[in-house]
């Protein structure tokens, strides 16, 4: 009788700057890929100069990620910390990377696909199908638009687009997205207003 073995890939974590340490299917189907940052350095938060990552770690954090072959992926890492000599009350300041937020239970990757997945749906609708919580496909929402337009990433106006996004499903709740087409093809969101009111 052969014995069977496990048929195994390898998927890019698409993830600068860290080391994957493991992998960790748990019971409840949960993906979990634990990482170390490979970043050194990072500005004191106080003078502002680089300081060495050499004080230790912070708490565990786990971050929703793009899911892989259907399963919740969770990205959770120990941020690394630092101390600062050349400030008179030698201040610790907590790593935080590029591709995620301070205080955000997600990677801005998974930010991005929940707001891709809010093109015709409700916040309602993303929340069930993904298993986040109502406020999280807020946050997300929230987090990939400035509340200010950067006029000078703005080259053209010529051609503008008005779509609405149901805020909950069966209720006459909407926010209207108003967006314009760059040169390079990129759509610059512009705005998002409380309401489909003419007048703001």
């Amino acid at each position: 009788m052969t014995s069977q073995t496990m048929a195994m890939i390898q998927i890019p974590l698409d993830i600068p700057q860290v080391d994957v340490l493991s992998t960790e299917i748990q019971p409840d189907g949960k993906l979990l890929i634990r990482v170390e940052s490979q970043v050194e350095t990072m500005p004191c938060g106080i003078c502002g100069q680089d300081v060495r990552c050499t004080f230790g770690h912070g708490q565990e954090i786990q971050l929703r990620h793009l899911s892989v072959l259907g399963l919740e992926t969770y990205v959770c890492i120990r941020p690394r910390r630092c101390r600062c000599y050349e400030c008179e009350t030698e201040p610790t300041t907590t790593q935080v990377l590029p591709w995620y937020e301070q205080r955000s239970p997600h990677t801005k990757a998974y930010d991005r696909y929940l707001l891709k997945q809010l093109v015709n749906s409700t916040i309602e609708d993303v929340s069930l199908s993904e298993n986040v919580g109502y406020d999280a496909v807020v946050g997300a929402l929230n987090r990939q638009i400035d509340g200010e337009i950067n006029w000078d990433e703005v080259d053209d106006l010529s051609t503008v687009g008005i779509d609405e996004i149901a805020m909950r499903k069966g209720r006459k709740n909407y926010a209207a997205i108003i967006t314009a087409r760059q040169r390079n093809g990129k759509v610059q969101v512009l705005a998002v207003l409380p309401h489909r009111k003419k007048r703001q």
